[in-house]
């Protein structure tokens, strides 16, 4: 008669709140190492009736009871280490649980619907952290090492071009001086000075030595002079030169043998 009475009353509903929080609670993991912390919200749906049933106590603890079961069901399937994949779980289970149940359940009368929050105890937070920081210093190290590797690159192409440059001029070597001491500019420029006339003068002596040769010598031994001459004043001057044919008749003597 109870029931009859709940399923048909018209009285005037009196006001009560819509919506009420489950007292938090845990539920286990997948494992039942670790639990989770659990907090639910019940809410009443609107129904298709003129009237609304207003919900005994006795309802609204068989809900609370119903959607407990539920959740502890469900996150019993899901790893301590995925709280966001356990949440939709669970609140996937409680759509479909609490959608049948005025029919499952003639105790319940209302139409009800449920949100769950899923939560993390303590020491699985302080494992998840020591995680993202490790994580964290392990993408800050890999990124400096691509940054150093990166620089390193193109300091090595700038000295590259320097040390091509330095290779095709005498000045080079001058010019890196006064890029460290641009302060002595004056002594550089008098040192790179005196080395040019030092080596014009070792040039000039050498053209003499062959002009002496020339006047002094044969044909073959001006031609021969000349040649050692010219090979030498080369090789002072830093001038690649191809090494003598051996079979040539001015090949020194020393290659020939």
């Amino acid at each position: 008669m109870t029931f009859l009475i709940q399923r048909f009353n018209t009285a005037p509903a009196p006001s009560l709140p819509e919506e009420s929080d489950i007292p938090a609670f845990t539920s286990p993991a997948l494992g039942e190492a670790f639990d989770f912390t659990v907090a639910v919200r019940l809410s009443r749906l609107p129904s298709d009736r003129r009237s609304q049933w207003v919900p005994e106590r006795e309802e609204t603890d068989r809900v609370s009871d119903l959607v407990r079961q539920t959740v502890r069901a469900t996150t019993r399937r899901h790893s301590i280490f995925e709280p966001d994949t356990a949440e939709a779980a669970v609140n996937e289970a409680l759509d479909r649980c609490l959608a049948g149940v005025t029919h499952t359940d003639p105790a319940i009368i209302c139409r009800w619907g449920a949100r769950a929050e899923i939560g993390l105890p303590e020491e699985v937070k302080e494992i998840r952290r020591a995680h993202l920081l490790n994580m964290y210093e392990i993408e800050a190290r890999a990124e400096a090492t691509k940054l150093r590797v990166e620089k390193l690159r193109d300091s090595s192409a700038v000295w590259e071009g320097l040390l091509s440059e330095a290779t095709g001029s005498s000045f080079a070597r001058y010019a890196v001086r006064l890029t460290e001491d641009p302060e002595n500019a004056a002594g550089i420029f008098e040192q790179m000075l005196d080395a040019r006339k030092e080596e014009a003068g070792e040039l000039l002596k050498l053209v003499a030595e062959i002009v002496a040769a020339q006047r002094t010598a044969g044909i073959y031994d001006l031609v021969l002079a000349s040649d050692n001459a010219l090979r030498q004043a080369f090789e002072r001057l830093g001038v690649p030169l191809p090494p003598a044919d051996p079979d040539s008749m001015f090949a020194p003597l020393d290659e020939i043998s």
